[in-house]
């Protein structure tokens, strides 16, 4: 079991944020393991002609000797955001920045896990060297794989934020931890996540950074060693929603009564979501899904709010009977 005791600071300092360099990490496993994350099939078709071609060939092992099924990950490849939106390039700049005492303390403790393959080995020894071939492996890979995709996926991260966030109003952050996966547990300041070994990490008051995945299946992830900086990664909600087009709606009699793009609408929006996003699902343009949501809201049917430079909208109780959720 893993431990993490929150000291009086550290649950009012706890936040939420995107990493795009934990998902382009995370999404090495989702293509190792297919049959296991067919809810990927459209990106994954994607990602394999990626895999194969000849402009990420050459990165190819240097990312398989580091991300590998079932194995831990070395900490400082997935540094915690800075800040809730984080660009990839500032990530980047922090895994670039590493040290090579803590690369080789964390590959050490990976090796205590699963033994290093033979380019892992050689990380360990030359890290000032291997480094800088490690950030151009992921970038490329971010580049042809990922970043092509991004905003549907930042608007899905976005969306699962605004509505643990709500959970946080709702019901405080006991709760709102414990409903981020059934492993994790929220008893008396600490937050226990049913695990394999036993670790305990003691927050210093800094908080705990929560960041969903588009791409982590199962349970949740955290920094393995005491010295690195604290994190939980966990599986966002909806993803089955994130490649598909066009809902049906809730059924025919409320399509009759509000039109078929309304009520697809409404089916979608039991989390909350922006304009783009809805857009991109129901395979229209922003431009009409906006002058729908505008008629919704007139209605009282959906909530909007802002989330830094972006507006997202929720179905309302009024709605959410309606539409039947």
């Amino acid at each position: 079991m893993l431990i993490i005791r929150f000291g009086a600071d550290d649950l009012a300092s706890t936040r939420f944020a995107i990493s795009p360099l934990w998902d382009t990490v995370a999404s090495r496993w989702c293509l190792q393991d297919p049959g296991a994350n067919a809810v990927h099939l459209s990106w994954l078709k994607h990602a394999e002609r990626v895999d194969r071609s000849p402009e990420f060939r050459p990165h190819r092992p240097l990312l398989e000797a580091l991300i590998r099924p079932a194995a831990w990950l070395p900490d400082f490849l997935t540094p915690p955001p800075r800040s809730p939106l984080t660009a990839i390039e500032s990530e980047l700049d922090v895994l670039r920045a590493t040290t090579p005492d803590t690369m080789r303390a964390d590959l050490d403790s990976v090796t205590g896990h699963t033994p290093l393959v033979d380019f892992g080995r050689r990380l360990h020894a030359e890290p000032e060297r291997g480094l800088p071939l490690l950030v151009t492996a992921l970038s490329t890979w971010w580049r042809l794989a990922v970043e092509p995709f991004w905003p549907r996926m930042r608007t899905l991260l976005e969306a699962d934020i605004a509505y643990r966030t709500r959970a946080l109003a709702d019901h405080g952050p006991g709760r709102m931890l414990a409903e981020i996966h059934p492993t994790l547990t929220w008893l008396e300041g600490r937050l226990r996540i049913d695990w394999h070994q036993h670790i305990e990490r003691e927050l210093t008051g800094a908080g705990l950074p929560l960041i969903p995945s588009v791409f982590l299946a199962g349970r949740p992830a955290f920094a393995v060693r005491n010295a690195s900086p604290a994190a939980i990664y966990y599986g966002a909600r909806a993803i089955g929603t994130l490649w598909e087009r066009r809902p049906s709606p809730t059924g025919r009699p409320l399509a009759r009564l509000v039109g078929d793009t309304r009520a697809s609408l409404l089916a979608v929006l039991d989390a909350p979501q922006t304009t783009t996003h809805l857009a991109a699902r129901l395979g229209a343009a922003p431009s009409s899904i906006s002058a729908h949501l505008k008629v919704l809201y007139d209605a009282g049917l959906v909530s909007r709010h802002r989330q830094g430079k972006q507006v997202l909208y929720v179905c309302t109780e009024l709605g959410r009977d309606l539409a039947g959720h």
